[in-house]
């Protein structure tokens, strides 16, 4: 990583752990929800990487900006507005630390040059197709459902909560989140994936 990328990085960890503490208002629990949600975030990133790597692609991590809410060309705004830092944190202020938003972060795909030699059968050209694209990110949620099941496997509970609303939240095909591209890149993996972060979801908020 760059950075660039770290920086913006332990931004949203800040942000994220505090909206995640809230409610405790203690120093002992924004602590270790910054530590928990760096485990998450390197897990994340990590697959990501690894991925991008074997497709002969880069990847950079940022704070989420959201600039277009249309779809035609005019329809965005002049300047992006940091919305992966601006949202949770205004999310938890207004639900008094109830409602914890976990996605602030957005991922640049980008094709290397060393792309145009194929490579393991797995892709012919160099162009990043929007599947290639797609592919990418999802390594990344689905690592992080894998880790939120050690987790509770584990007995580290509130690990595991956080990842599980790590992949729901980053999983909605909004602005530049990774649930876009994925959706974008293929409407079955997205189903499946978001399904999955679901099912999870339910066995983390629900009694049973």
């Amino acid at each position: 990583m760059k950075i660039n990328e770290y920086i913006q990085v332990l931004i949203v960890v800040i942000v994220l752990a505090f909206s995640a503490s809230l409610i405790k208002l203690s120093i002992e629990s924004f602590l270790l929800s910054a530590l928990f949600i760096v485990i998450i975030f390197a897990v994340n990133i990590a697959a990501k990487k690894l991925v991008a790597y074997y497709m002969q692609a880069s990847i950079e991590t940022s704070i989420w900006q959201f600039q277009r809410y249309g779809i035609k060309e005019k329809q965005h705004l002049k300047y992006p507005v940091p919305a992966g830092i601006i949202l949770p944190f205004l999310l938890s202020i207004v639900s008094f630390g109830s409602f914890v938003w976990m996605a602030g972060t957005q991922s640049d795909i980008t094709a290397r040059k060393s792309r145009v030699i194929k490579k393991h059968d797995f892709y012919s050209y160099s162009e990043m197709t929007e599947w290639h694209i797609g592919v990418i990110p999802a390594a990344g949620i689905v690592a992080c459902l894998a880790l939120a099941f050690i987790a509770y496997l584990a007995g580290f509970g509130e690990l595991g909560k956080l990842a599980v609303l790590f992949s729901v939240f980053n999983m909605l095909p909004l602005g530049e989140l990774d649930g876009t591209k994925i959706f974008f890149g293929s409407l079955v993996m997205w189903f499946v994936i978001a399904a999955i972060s679901i099912i999870a979801l339910g066995y983390t908020i629900l009694p049973f």
